[in-house]
């Protein structure tokens, strides 16, 4: 009787360690680790790293003395809004991830991508492990709220929408509060989160405008609505909150425009499309040399053959880049036509061109207070955050050295 008592007790520890490592291979398979802080990644697009100089920011300057800012962040080259973003979670260049530009051609897919097309959904363009598939591959959620480059459905976080520009903002950040507030193990650690806006008002009217100032303020109200919900949340001492955009902007005018093709036979061209102020030409065979030398009689404009651009580019090594770039001068535009009427601002400049930097704002537990830094690359933003989210990465452009000093305990 002794022993039958005694094998039934094992019966019954080994039938609970057997449940126990069930469970246990439930969690390291299924579920993630509940101490890992969370990021809430948020763009503003178009947000100049100086509008809070010339306009009332309060909400991010809480962010800044709460946490930490940067003095601006120099966006990558060329200084469009797709490359920048997916620079930004992917830690590379966009001659490195692929997308070069707002619209390019690729001549070994032959294919041309575009915002405007299905395209922007084919996953054959975007090089690099964005850093939502890192953390998903390492066993956390994440999710995306219209992040360039989030939405191809292949290389896309757990949890995902499709760009619709008519959501309304209050939408996006409730949806963003729901996620955080769904149960632990379906609940996404990194989320990012992107605002079409002030790009659109300092395209039309200018970043110096009544109008922009405006919406800068509007902007600026939005964060607050998102800092005060997201310190709210149960688990709000746990986010570490992180606002940047992707470029700046600049003024431009009608009496500034190039109709760069007027100079350029097109029987010389391939794909040419016109995009204001940056753009890559493809030459036909034979006439590399007959382009450059009418370029050279251009006004207001700089070019490259892609063997000679700038090593400080990181650029031109990829073959969508074509054959020549060409960037219009400081505040002018490129125009397909001199009839084009060109008013507002634009970006896509050098990058050395400080209208083009961009914002820099965090605050959360994994953030210093009151630690303003100077200028860093903005590929320096994934290893940031795979450091907060303890992630292994592989080699990026970025550096974490560069942003290091921002975290706690460094």
């Amino acid at each position: 009787m002794k022993k039958e008592a005694v094998s039934g007790i094992n019966r019954k520890i080994i039938k609970k360690l057997f449940v126990f490592l069930m469970l246990t291979n439930y969690v390291l398979a299924f579920g993630q680790d509940s101490s890992k802080p969370y990021v809430v990644l948020v763009s503003l697009d178009g947000f100049r790293w100086d509008y809070s100089k010339h306009f009332a920011t309060p909400n991010l300057n809480a962010i800044a003395k709460a946490g930490v800012h940067a003095k601006s962040m120099k966006p990558s080259y060329p200084t469009k809004t797709f490359p920048n973003h997916y620079s930004i979670v992917t830690g590379l260049y966009p001659d490195h991830h692929g997308i070069i530009n707002n619209s390019f051609y690729d001549p070994l897919l032959q294919k041309s991508f575009s915002l405007s097309s299905a395209a922007k959904y084919d996953n054959q363009f975007y090089g690099g492990n964005p850093i939502w598939n890192v953390a998903e591959q390492q066993g956390l959620k994440t999710a995306s709220f219209f992040w360039p480059g989030s939405d191809t459905g292949e290389k896309s976080p757990s949890i995902y929408r499709k760009y619709d520009g008519t959501v309304s903002y209050s939408n996006r950040i409730d949806t963003v509060i729901n996620w955080l507030n769904l149960p632990e193990n379906d609940r996404p650690h990194l989320i990012t989160l992107y605002f079409d806006e002030p790009d659109h008002t300092g395209h039309t009217f200018g970043p110096l405008s009544i109008e922009n100032e405006k919406m800068v303020i509007k902007m600026d109200s939005i964060v607050g609505v998102l800092v005060h919900k997201l310190d709210a949340l149960p688990i709000g001492n746990k986010i570490n909150l992180i606002v940047v955009s992707d470029h700046g902007m600049a003024d431009i005018s009608d009496s500034k425009k190039v109709a760069v093709l007027d100079y350029l036979k097109p029987n010389w061209l391939g794909y040419h499309q016109v995009i204001n102020p940056i753009m890559s030409i493809q030459a036909k065979e034979g006439y590399k040399d007959s382009i450059a030398q009418a370029l050279k009689k251009v006004p207001h404009l700089k070019f490259w053959a892609v063997k000679d651009l700038p090593k400080r580019f990181h650029f031109g090594s990829n073959s969508r880049v074509l054959d020549f770039v060409i960037e219009a001068k400081k505040n002018y535009s490129l125009v397909s036509s001199t009839n084009q009427k060109i008013v507002g601002g634009t970006h896509g400049y050098d990058n050395c061109n400080k209208d083009m930097h961009a914002v820099f704002y965090a605050k959360g537990p994994n953030f210093k207070k009151g630690k303003k830094t100077g200028t860093f690359q903005n590929v320096s933003v994934y290893p940031l955050v795979a450091a907060i989210l303890g992630l292994q990465i592989e080699k990026v452009d970025g550096s974490l050295q560069e942003v290091n000093s921002l975290l706690q305990n460094k």
